[in-house]
């Protein structure tokens, strides 16, 4: 528990610091004051190498192997809430709720922890419409890349490969708002962000 989590953070800050990255639109993170950012379970790896501001706040899984991760985000200086659409969603989301209120940015996967990939979770839109804050869609691409055969289809950059980070403009969800429109607004979004950030990087 100790070495592995150790060992991740080295391997990602190295990779992350190979590619040849452009950030696309990134006025869309970094000029609203408070967010919730958004995107495919399949772009996470190098997601902490994107433009957020901290302090930010990520959903785990209960699950005893998402300690691992839990571990590589602390080295980020990121905080962690145990939770998912699966186990604790609840009351995750409750402490969700509670961190947006003492300032920080929270951080969704909505397709996590176990898909179906790129389906938008409803949590998502319940923690837009109850903290007000905007939700602000980032995709990730490369031009040279292994995609795992997992659910999610995880991206995996080759070291020296050229990356794009692709962020999309601010979506502010009423608090009246249909869950299932916005819902699928979101999905739309994020789909058409993830296909739009292939085709850019591979002009």
């Amino acid at each position: 528990m100790a070495i592995i989590p150790r060992l991740g953070y080295v391997v990602i800050r190295t990779l992350a610091a190979t590619l040849r990255k452009r950030h696309v639109h990134a006025e869309h993170i970094e000029t609203p004051p408070q967010y919730i950012v958004v995107f495919w379970h399949a772009h996470l790896l190098l997601m902490l190498h994107s433009r957020f501001r901290r302090p930010i706040v990520v959903m785990s899984s209960q699950h005893r192997d998402a300690e691992y991760i839990v571990r590589v985000y602390e080295r980020y200086g990121v905080e962690c809430v145990r939770g998912s659409s699966t186990r604790g969603g609840t009351a995750a989301l409750r402490g969700f709720i509670q961190k947006a209120k003492a300032g920080r940015n929270l951080v969704f996967t909505p397709d996590g922890p176990k898909g179906p990939a790129r389906i938008v979770k409803e949590g998502v839109i319940a923690a837009a419409r109850m903290t007000g804050l905007p939700l602000v869609p980032v995709a990730f691409a490369a031009k040279k890349k292994k995609v795992l055969r997992s659910w999610d289809r995880m991206v995996i950059p080759y070291p020296f490969s050229q990356a794009l980070y692709l962020y999309g403009e601010p979506i502010v969800v009423p608090r009246d708002g249909d869950a299932e429109e916005w819902r699928l607004k979101l999905e739309q979004t994020l789909n058409a962000l993830a296909d739009e950030a292939e085709r850019m990087v591979n002009q």
